[in-house]
């Protein structure tokens, strides 16, 4: 019996996951993850706080298993931000984590700068957002430079887990090719640093490794901490939604993994790309000869959340799932635009002044009405992601992330995108994401083709109904047409907010 586990370091909570070789979740530990919201579109994290949480969750998964059967830890987490450490390793702040909108008006300015942002944008493949790394490393040289000369080095969220289990600091492919790298050769360029006006910073990149490698063995300390073999080694791991994309087994070129998450993450899978390319935002799979054109918006379920605090109090998840699968298809002409970040939207367009706004109320309007109308905005935005993108007709839509449990949000999504979506056995997609190159690196596998044959299981499918997918287009063409003309009038409100000294 051969067993992994598989480390998510969330934004909202932190997961230790066993793994079996055949992909099946033997046990999940988790916290409540602890991200500090300071206001003013603030967001920090502790990094001890963090790693103490991890490290609870693997001793707890690891509790009463033979660890001889535990041949390697996957890491995958949040991405972005901004986790310094000094030449100790030891964190000379609190990180700023990739939805913290603090540098809004920096990115601003970028845009403005055309020359600035076509460098930006061609050379990393992402444009400049308010929580990249680089973007965070600039606003720091003019907020907070004498936070950013004591660093040492820059990482990220399950760099900064993979330091406290083996020793060492390192980066790897798609955390550092959002913004550090150039996208297409996934090499740090110095002289970029240079251009941009960080070239007193560039100590703070370390060496690049692929996401599949094994990075080390963990460290005779946490080997007694957590009863783990010292012979456990740590793969390099990857950004979250680039593991979840590995987990449900989106391999292919054309293949599509929408991450029902905090965040609604639309990702498709290419072996072309074209960095710089208007409504693209290029990351690396972990294969070797694929990218992702990834489509992050700001808010998912938080959305979805929001409407059941605010109209759908006392009802359960289950109880508005069974009524919505009775509700056709935009029942009374309600559009939701789901833009409720204060930080705004970056995905499929970016817009730091963009809100959510229902459309279409009358006295006629229902609650109900309104709360499909949430679940569709969201699959609305989700077929706005995918325009422009290098979709085929063999593509289809594999689910994952928390609202990938709801029946009727499933068939809505087949219905607004008219492609095929399936869902695989479990939960933990990034988890088992970040093991499935380990599991071929140690020689379990011969392929990543053979691990997904292995470790991927569908368990159900929900292909469009024909009725719904004529209403939902011609009310899509709506959605869009509001949303391009809904620019000027976020900016206008934005406005006089600040001439009134109001915020959010």
């Amino acid at each position: 019996m051969v067993n992994f586990i598989g480390i998510d370091v969330g934004t909202s909570n932190v997961k230790a996951v066993l793994i079996s070789e055949e992909g099946h979740e033997k046990k999940v530990a988790y916290r409540k993850n602890e991200p500090l919201y300071l206001g003013a579109s603030k967001v920090e994290q502790d990094m001890t706080v963090l790693w103490d949480k991890v490290l609870a969750c693997i001793t707890e998964v690891v509790a009463g298993e033979n660890t001889a059967d535990i041949l390697g830890i996957g890491l995958t987490g949040q991405g972005e931000g901004c986790w310094l450490v000094d030449k100790d390793g030891k964190p000379v702040s609190q990180s700023i984590l990739w939805s913290d909108g603090r540098a809004k008006d920096l990115v601003d300015d970028i845009i403005k700068d055309k020359e600035l942002y076509d460098r930006i944008y061609q050379q990393t493949g992402t444009q400049p957002l308010t929580g990249t790394a680089l973007t965070l490393l600039l606003w720091s040289k003019q907020h907070r430079k004498d936070i950013l000369d004591r660093a040492d080095k820059l990482m990220f969220a399950k760099d900064w887990i993979r330091y406290k289990l083996i020793g060492t600091i390192e980066l790897e492919s798609s955390d550092a090719g959002t913004s550090l790298l150039n996208i297409e050769t996934l090499a740090f360029e110095g002289q970029f640093f240079d251009d941009i006006g960080l070239g007193d910073y560039k100590h703070l990149i370390s060496g690049v490794n692929k996401s599949y490698e094994i990075a080390g063995k963990i460290t005779p300390e946490i080997a007694a901490i957590t009863g783990l073999k010292a012979s456990t080694v740590v793969s390099y791991g990857a950004l979250d939604v680039i593991a979840t994309t590995m987990g449900v087994g989106a391999i292919h070129n054309g293949d599509i993994c929408t991450i029902l998450g905090t965040t609604c993450a639309t990702n498709i899978v290419t072996n072309q790309i074209e960095p710089g390319k208007e409504n693209t935002r290029i990351e690396k799979h972990i294969l070797d000869d694929l990218y992702i054109d990834l489509k992050p918006t700001m808010s998912g379920t938080t959305n979805i959340d929001w409407m059941f605090k605010e109209l759908a109090e006392g009802l359960n998840y289950q109880e508005v799932d069974d009524k919505l699968i009775k509700v056709k298809a935009v029942p009374s002409g309600v559009i939701y635009h789901p833009y409720l970040s204060t930080a705004g939207e970056r995905s499929p367009f970016y817009d730091s002044n963009a809100r959510s706004s229902f459309f279409g109320l009358s006295m006629e309007t229902t609650k109900m009405d309104m709360i499909k109308a949430v679940y569709e905005g969201i699959a609305f935005s989700i077929k706005d992601c995918l325009n422009f993108s290098q979709i085929t007709e063999d593509s289809v839509i594999y689910l994952a992330g928390g609202g990938a449990a709801s029946k009727a949000w499933k068939q809505i999504i087949a219905d607004v995108t008219n492609l095929t979506v399936i869902v695989l056995e479990g939960t933990e997609f990034a988890a088992k994401g970040s093991v499935m190159g380990m599991a071929v690196e140690l020689g379990i596998y011969e392929t990543i083709e053979d691990a997904a044959r292995e470790m991927c299981h569908a368990n159900e499918m929900y292909h469009p109904i024909a009725e719904n997918v004529v209403s939902y287009e011609a009310f899509y063409e709506l959605y869009l047409t509001m949303r391009l003309n809904f620019t000027t009038l976020w900016a206008e409100r934005t406005k006089i907010l600040k001439a009134l000294n109001k915020g959010e």
